[in-house]
């Protein structure tokens, strides 16, 4: 079936939408992880690429949200414009961020008539729990790999508006 690299590749684009990925262990200050980032990242292979671009926000009292787009393509469909969003609570053991997400809702923004064919929400429990080690947290930047993909991406933190 085309869509199961494809999968693959969705998969991990909710890990990261809650998740953060080192290779060493270090002890990293959470409260840098506190407040709004915006994440970017794309993974591709020859049948299928996936790019998201989310916005994720991270409270003090454990919880975090995100919303943003996921582009999907796979061989044999058209590219595909998904909404994302996520909410769950958090923690960081060591060098560890460990997500547990209380809600996920992926909706097909272009092309809902293949949801009958390919409903990709439907895939994915709602309550999952993810983790994902830390390369680099400070109080602008996050690296990360995923403990389960092992894709590494990137997130700059949002600078507030006044």
């Amino acid at each position: 079936m085309p869509h199961i690299s494809a999968l693959s590749l969705l998969a991990f684009a909710i890990s990261i939408s809650g998740s953060a990925g080192a290779n060493e262990a270090k002890a990293f200050d959470q409260k840098n992880l506190h407040g709004s980032w915006n994440c970017k990242h794309t993974m591709e292979n020859t049948a299928s690429m996936m790019k998201v671009d989310y916005d994720i926000n991270y409270s003090a009292d454990g919880k975090a949200s995100a919303n943003g787009t996921v582009w999907l393509r796979m061989q044999n469909f058209p590219e595909m414009e998904y909404s994302l969003s996520n909410r769950s609570t958090w923690e960081i053991k060591a060098n560890s961020l460990i997500v547990s997400s209380a809600e996920f809702t992926l909706v097909n923004r272009s092309h809902p008539e293949l949801d009958q064919i390919l409903n990709l929400e439907s895939l994915f429990p709602q309550n999952v729990r993810e983790s994902s080690t830390i390369l680099e947290l400070t109080q602008s930047k996050l690296v990360a790999r995923s403990d389960t993909y092992g894709g590494v991406y990137s997130c700059s933190k949002r600078v507030s508006e006044i």
